[in-house]
């Protein structure tokens, strides 16, 4: 009897554990459905690459058209369905909804019923994700917004150098800030005798650009506009009409001008340790100025240029 105990006592245990595994089990699995605007996603938005694509809000409605719903059948009474989102926004109830309805977290806690609805829309062109847990097991889904219709323009143009490119850069964003492309922005360029006027689109980046040359020393207005999105109550007012400044300075000139300064600077250091007199210093720091000045006036003539002073 004694060499059979061990082994009855092994298979009893090995009965046991497989037994508790089974009860611990959940009585039923939950099943999901995925659907936009009453439509089945067809491929399991799973992975980045599959993301959802989802219309902004840019009207700052949320409804069936610019969400995609998660609608949870099967789950266990009585436990609770959670969700987390990373760039989107997550409601368990359409109505009413705006941009600025919905969290991060929910939790919805199912009670006697065996059903549950999330509602996940996004104001981003990020890929977003949220994270559902259901009856112990976690599926994360992906979206990712497209961007609304062009709200805001931005002109912005660095101070260039006479004689290189000067480029001049318009942003166009939708009402959340997200960059749009395509769209068409008029530029004009204006001067103190001159006013020339651009067509410019946007790039997949969101910008419009327009190089120039040939400019001379100065200041230019700069006049962007576009067609943007009819204002919505609630959100940030359209601009379709911004002005800016490009200057164009001249490098070398500059730089002459400053080295004038400082041989002005040493010629009196110079007369207060009375190594020259006031008379020579002044003639010293003269002549170097006007040999800066001088040497580029001659850059831009071909004919009668000026003679430097030994």
């Amino acid at each position: 009897m004694t060499s059979f105990k061990k082994p009855l006592i092994a298979i009893a245990t090995a009965v046991a554990l497989a037994t508790t595994s089974l009860l611990a089990l959940p009585a039923n699995a939950a099943t999901t459905a995925l659907t936009v605007n009453n439509v089945a996603v067809t491929t399991a938005p799973t992975t980045a690459a599959n993301a959802v694509s989802l219309a902004v809000p840019a009207n700052d409605v949320v409804n069936a058209t610019n969400t995609l719903k998660i609608a949870l059948t099967s789950v266990a009474a009585g436990t609770n369905v959670t969700a987390t989102a990373v760039d989107a926004v997550l409601l368990t109830s359409l109505t009413n909804a705006t941009s600025a309805s919905g969290t991060a977290t929910v939790n919805i806690a199912t009670g006697t019923g065996t059903t549950a609805d999330l509602f996940v829309f996004t104001k981003t062109t990020k890929t977003g994700s949220v994270a559902v847990t259901a009856d112990g097991v976690t599926t994360t889904y992906f979206v990712k917004g497209t961007a609304g219709a062009l709200n805001t323009i931005k002109v912005d143009a660095p101070t260039a150098a006479l004689g290189t490119t000067a480029k001049v850069s318009v942003t166009g964003t939708d009402v959340f800030g997200n960059v749009v492309s395509g769209s068409v922005v008029a530029l004009q360029v204006v001067s103190s005798n001159a006013s020339n006027t651009y067509s410019i689109t946007s790039d997949a980046t969101g910008v419009a650009t327009r190089e120039l040359t040939g400019l001379a020393v100065g200041k230019y207005d700069l006049i962007a506009t576009a067609t943007v999105a009819t204002a919505v109550t609630g959100l940030a007012a359209p601009v379709g009409f911004v002005r800016g400044e490009l200057k164009i300075v001249d490098l070398a000139a500059l730089v002459a001008e400053k080295d004038a300064q400082l041989a002005q600077k040493d010629a009196q250091l110079a007369v207060a340790n009375g190594k020259v007199t006031q008379a020579e210093a002044k003639y010293a720091a003269l002549v170097k100025r006007f040999n800066a000045l001088a040497t580029q006036y001659n850059k831009f003539v071909k004919t009668k240029k000026v003679k430097l002073i030994k």
